[in-house]
């Protein structure tokens, strides 16, 4: 058997970036990764992101969906590592087609568009972009939660979807010692005393950013030195003055572009992870943020309820007050060895290796 991981876009989401290398890495078949974007014309690439110009390319352009086909291998398995990456289904010349549907948030969530033009627009252009995603025989979810949607949006039957939960690389995200995690708190520019609260994520609606600034303010207010390590994009405008507007945007540290390195030095340095969304399709960085012994506070939603849980604190995703004890409770439980080593222990259940061999086992499934 021979597997290619299929992917549009080689610079688009980190997160997909290391669920693909991890497949790789892991698979127990021979397995190879294949990009098939291209370059679009110079003058659209200084305005328009180059994965916006790729998906509608593909959408509009018969020519560059034959160009495609022409760059792609014949292969026994395709899995569109994606889901938003399907509509290249039809290019593909595999005996079998497998894809992972991460979350459905944009159709599952009406309120993530401002105006309802941008709605009906984002969301016909999102229905275009996934509209083969039932042509493949399987379809692996990141939740049973995000099974749910798929089954009910799409009347896909249940024994065509199998739930995979992400995975963590757990040798490459680690709990520091004592010492060595002061001294990076020390190089990072934390104070000995202050609460370093993480979060790692875009700027999306459904990541409920605001939620982020207003539980640091109203620690701030308590009396609690914070301070609120943004890993990711830059903070638009709307959220850089409500951050004025509540007198924290002294104590925001903004990492855009992060890389694997320092993404993993922010999660074993940080105080706790705070991940309020209001829809996840997993949670990626709470597992890792586990995986590094520093806690995660969650929002009480179906995916990180459906795992997380467990372990996390879980709050409502727009009860400030609650937001902000479930943090100082996590910082306090964190001064216990024991019980940041429960929380790596619990990752260890989400290894990648297990992960991927799940995955394989769709590769054969009826």
């Amino acid at each position: 058997m021979h597997v290619t991981l299929l992917r549009a876009h080689p610079h688009s989401a980190p997160s997909m970036k290391r669920v693909t290398q991890a497949m790789h890495r892991y698979l127990p078949v021979p397995c190879e990764i294949r990009y098939v974007s291209l370059r679009p014309p110079t003058i659209l690439r200084w305005r328009v992101p180059a994965a916006v110009i790729h998906v509608l390319y593909v959408l509009f352009t018969q020519r560059y969906l034959q160009h495609l086909a022409a760059r792609l291998p014949r292969c026994d398995v395709l899995h569109v590592v994606d889901h938003s990456e399907s509509f290249l289904f039809p290019v593909t010349s595999a005996n079998r087609k497998v894809v992972t549907c991460h979350d459905l948030i944009p159709l599952v969530m009406q309120n993530i568009y401002r105006h309802p033009l941008s709605r009906m627009l984002g969301q016909w252009l999102y229905r275009r972009s996934i509209e083969h995603l039932t042509d493949a025989e399987v379809i692996i979810t990141c939740s049973h939660a995000t099974a749910s949607d798929l089954m009910r949006l799409f009347s896909v039957p249940a024994q065509k979807v199998k739930t995979v939960y992400n995975g963590v690389d757990t040798g490459f995200f680690t709990v520091l010692p004592d010492d060595l995690r002061r001294r990076k708190r020390e190089e990072l520019g934390f104070q000995p005393h202050e609460i370093a609260i993480l979060h790692v994520g875009s700027n999306a609606p459904y990541k409920n950013i605001p939620a982020v600034l207003r539980t640091v303010a109203h620690l701030r207010h308590i009396g609690h030195p914070v301070r609120w390590v943004k890993a990711g994009q830059p903070l638009p405008p709307s959220h850089q003055r409500l951050a004025r507007e509540l007198d924290i945007a002294d104590c925001i540290q903004v990492d855009a572009d992060t890389d694997d390195l320092r993404l993993r030095d922010l999660y074993q340095s940080c105080d706790v992870l705070l991940f309020p969304s209001w829809r996840e399709g997993f949670g990626l960085p709470v597992l890792e943020s586990l995986a590094c012994g520093t806690p995660a506070v969650i929002a009480d939603t179906p995916a990180l309820n459906e795992w997380a849980g467990k372990v996390c604190p879980v709050a409502s995703p727009n009860d400030v007050q609650s937001l902000a004890e479930k943090v100082l409770l996590s910082v306090e439980e964190s001064r216990s060895h024991a019980v940041r080593a429960r929380w790596r222990e619990f990752a260890l259940q989400f290894e990648w290796r297990s992960i991927v061999r799940q995955i394989a086992e769709a590769y054969a499934q009826d």
